[in-house]
């Protein structure tokens, strides 16, 4: 609808920039409050073709197509009396559940790089189908029959474990670090030099550490989990360290340092729940290979 505004727009260009130029008007206000004039004036021609436009998105964009993308693909109710099956499906599931997650996280990372809200336009979409996903998942692993083994229990309780923090992490994705980026964006903060940096390879060591979960959760492997365990500790490093420096960076005054203080240290704090959620897939493999502890204590 703008462009074709804006094409019926064009020819008059030239008549509207010479009358905007006559007013008595500041050139910042005047840009902004015709760009708004142009806005409300199409918003009112559009209106009384609200009906066709909606009919013509209808045909173009049905229905069904929104359904077939929440879909379960893997998860068949006609081997649910085969465990080995039915697990086999919902973990085919489950990773691309944790696929969409994943481009979740990409396309806030792109936003905060280009500084462009476009790209979290997609975020609250993939949340809506994940929130739906997953709990088709869990439905369909608690419809298994009692003939599985302690074993296979065991994998569909591990398999729960692992979507629900899918589902966790596209949370705060959603309801954290998406509105922050946002937030950056709107009002047109932005960091300072060394800040951005350092938020930017977190948010790089995260998509990472998430890919790595992805691996774990599929393959198993006990040196991969082990080493997504040991992340943990560089995130937890890299937070606080950024933390540290950012106060630094206020203490000397820096002005992007000081206008955006709380969004940097959101955005830390939420990185650092989602790395927390991702790296949660290894406990159960290390676990059973008596390599976890039971607390983190001291003991006195």
């Amino acid at each position: 609808m703008r462009a074709i505004g804006c094409l019926i727009a064009l020819p008059l260009a030239g008549l509207a920039a010479g009358a905007l130029n006559a007013m008595p008007v500041a050139v910042g206000p005047l840009a902004v409050s015709a760009h708004l004039a142009f806005n409300l004036a199409l918003a009112a021609l559009i209106w009384p073709f609200n009906g066709l436009v909606c009919r013509l998105v209808a045909v173009l964009v049905p229905q069904d197509a929104h359904a077939a993308s929440t879909a379960p693909r893997w998860l068949d109710a006609q081997v649910l009396d085969a465990p080995p099956l039915a697990l086999t499906g919902a973990r085919r599931e489950v990773l691309d559940i944790g696929d969409s997650v994943e481009r979740m996280l990409a396309q806030t990372r792109a936003a905060f790089r280009k500084h462009d809200p476009a790209p979290l336009a997609e975020v609250r979409a993939i949340e809506d189908q994940v929130d739906r996903r997953q709990q088709q998942v869990k439905n369909y692993l608690s419809r298994l029959t009692g003939d599985a083994t302690e074993a296979e229990r065991r994998q569909a309780i591990d398999i729960l474990d692992y979507v629900i923090n899918l589902e966790h992490i596209g949370d705060i994705i959603d309801k954290g670090l998406s509105p922050e980026v946002s937030k950056k964006i709107g009002l047109g903060l932005r960091f300072s030099g060394e800040g951005f940096r350092e938020l930017d390879a977190l948010f790089l060591l995260t998509q990472e550490n998430l890919r790595m979960a992805q691996t774990v959760f599929m393959t198993r492997d006990r040196d991969m989990a082990r080493r997504l365990m040991e992340q943990k500790v560089t995130i937890r490093n890299l937070e606080r360290q950024s933390a540290q420096r950012h106060l630094i960076r206020l203490r000397e005054g820096q002005t992007e340092s000081r206008e955006t203080s709380s969004l940097h240290l959101d955005l830390l704090r939420d990185l650092k729940r989602i790395n927390a959620h991702a790296v949660s897939v290894a406990h159960p493999i290390l676990q059973d290979e008596g390599l976890l502890i039971e607390s983190r204590l001291r003991s006195s």
